[in-house]
């Protein structure tokens, strides 16, 4: 910040004092002759068509920022990717999360979205199910430990459930460059939901999670598969029902797809919510 600062006075000191910041134009005396009002006037004149002409340009720029980030590009429709971004959660939602077809377990409230009315027959991408989630000071499920493995397991199994969105997550983004964090597909897979890291994929002497044996391709999970297809990065973790004849696994998944979710209780959210609404159960 100090080399900020520095940068942005360089130029308007002189000696201890501080120079002007206005054109020296725009500074002069008032009482000059009439040439020189003249010759202001036509100056002006012409900056001001020159702003009109960048404040044109900065009210499209303005518009088209604004449009990316609901998601949208010229021409195209709401599903797109674009600049959307994590929302914060909702007092209210916060709140009504625990009559939304919630069962309690180890602490943490958990939804899933096949289980109640309004969102039984939806299906989102992964950003979106996990915006839903965090509007209910909750986030997509963080499967940490083999116990909690098996809670996921036995739901889609008994509401017959054929995927899952999760909240894990491959660390492909600006910052993942960390040596401990390579490779990617091994190394650089968390919990975004807990901020947790997910042990490496071919770790043997603990539980590294239940990624399946097998995948579109026949090659053990992560494969990162339609990376090589069309170009998406698998960078999010589905829990498929028996997709490919392998039981109730974890796959990496291109985020764009369509899955129904499970969101669980966020400890950040609800302390941040709390912290202003300490209502919230």
């Amino acid at each position: 910040m100090a080399g900020m600062k520095q940068e942005g006075w360089k130029g308007r000191k002189n000696g201890g004092g501080r120079r002007s910041a206005l054109p020296r134009q725009c500074s002069a005396s008032p009482h000059g002759d009439k040439k020189e009002d003249q010759t202001l006037s036509q100056r002006l004149s012409s900056k001001s068509k020159m702003l009109l002409r960048h404040l044109a340009l900065l009210a499209l720029l303005v518009a088209v920022t604004w449009a990316q980030r609901q998601g949208l590009r010229p021409g195209q429709g709401q599903h797109q990717g674009g600049g959307r971004e994590l929302i914060r959660p909702d007092p209210e939602a916060c709140r009504n999360r625990v009559n939304h077809a919630a069962t309690f377990h180890n602490g943490h409230y958990y939804f899933f979205s096949w289980s109640h009315g309004p969102t039984r027959q939806h299906e989102r991408d992964w950003l979106d199910a996990r915006n839903i989630c965090r509007k209910h000071c909750q986030d997509l499920v963080s499967i940490e430990t083999q116990e909690e493995a098996n809670f996921v397991t036995d739901n889609l199994r008994s509401g017959n459930v054929k995927y899952i969105w999760t909240s894990g997550r491959k660390c492909n983004f600006e910052g993942c460059d960390r040596p401990d964090l390579q490779p990617s597909i091994i190394n650089g897979w968390f919990w975004s939901g807990s901020n947790v890291r997910i042990p490496a994929t071919n770790i043997t002497h603990v539980w590294r999670g239940d990624w399946s044996h097998t995948g579109g391709s026949g090659t053990p999970q992560p494969d990162n598969r339609e990376f090589g297809e069309n170009g998406n990065d698998e960078a999010c973790i589905a829990v498929l029902n028996n997709f490919y004849q392998d039981g109730i696994k974890w796959h990496d998944v291109s985020c764009n797809h369509v899955k129904p979710w499970i969101c669980e209780d966020s400890d950040d959210l609800l302390n941040f919510a709390r912290s202003r609404f300490p209502n919230i159960p």
